[in-house]
């Protein structure tokens, strides 16, 4: 068997392995462990292959994490001997990410030009089936859609989503009662606006290598939007409170300015 043909088994091997199963031999093969099932250049090139890149990376994040499991505090060894100990066995983990965050880099930048080639219809397709699935899963695709080519094109979908939800969700399962399509659509909304802070930050970037100066989001504005949008009885009782009180505070305000004068004409008699 040729290399590229046991690089091909070796991928398929390594994406049939269970999460922790496959992050316990990320961890093995960065520490210079072997395995006898492949050789080490062999389970190199398929760990940093495109096809398990982002998967990798997601591992050696998770292995970082968890430190103090594959390091466990030994007899009579206190805490910090232990932070100690960890601290190269951690370095030696994150100096593994650069390759792939690389890799993965790459990758982002195909699919972002072939995202900013697509027309709208087909553009909202993509964004909303992003959104319908798990985006932590998508990481080559969430860095694509944040990446500065096509940012604002997504964030703009993302208002309209939060305007007319329905409009991009799925036709609902037969017989949904009430509170089981408020809970979907919320999931929905919640989803688009944790997408939607990402591409925020995506955008000002985007003006900012191009020497704008980004422009604050108006919180406030938003969330009287997202208000009106899920409450607009109570928004509209709150509005009608408070002009109200504006009213009255500025009828006290010009009966206080008349009292005044009247006080000031009465001393100068």
């Amino acid at each position: 068997m040729g290399d590229a043909q046991q690089v091909a088994a070796e991928i398929v091997r390594l994406s049939e392995m269970g999460p922790e199963a496959f992050l316990d031999t990320v961890v093995r093969y960065v520490m210079g462990g072997t395995d006898k099932r492949a050789p080490r250049e062999i389970q190199s090139a398929a760990l940093h292959d495109p096809r398990l890149a982002a998967h990798t990376l997601q591992a050696l994040r998770t292995a970082v994490q968890r430190a103090k499991s594959y390091n466990p505090l030994r007899e009579g060894e206190t805490r910090k001997q232990q932070q100690v100990r960890i601290a190269p066995w951690r370095e030696r983990i994150k100096a593994a990410m650069p390759p792939l965050e690389d890799i993965i880099e790459d990758l982002a930048h195909e699919n972002a030009k072939t995202l900013a080639s697509l027309d709208d219809d087909v553009f909202a397709e993509w964004w909303t089936g992003f959104i319908l699935d798990d985006p932590a899963s998508q990481y080559v695709e969430a860095l694509a859609f944040r990446s500065p080519r096509v940012a604002r094109r997504a964030a703009d979908l993302c208002r309209l989503m939060l305007e007319e939800p329905v409009s991009f969700m799925p036709d609902p399962p037969a017989g949904e009662s009430g509170n089981a399509r408020k809970r979907r659509i919320e999931n929905f909304r919640q989803r688009v606006e944790s997408e939607a802070a990402f591409l925020r930050y995506a955008v000002q970037y985007g003006e900012a290598r191009q020497g704008r100066m980004p422009a604050q989001p108006n919180v406030r504005l938003q969330a009287l939007k997202v208000l009106g949008e899920r409450h607009p009885k109570e928004l509209m009782e709150l509005l009608r409170q408070e002009r109200g009180g504006a009213l009255e505070q500025a009828a006290e305000e010009r009966r206080a300015r008349r009292a005044v004068k009247r006080a000031a004409r009465q001393s100068a008699q």
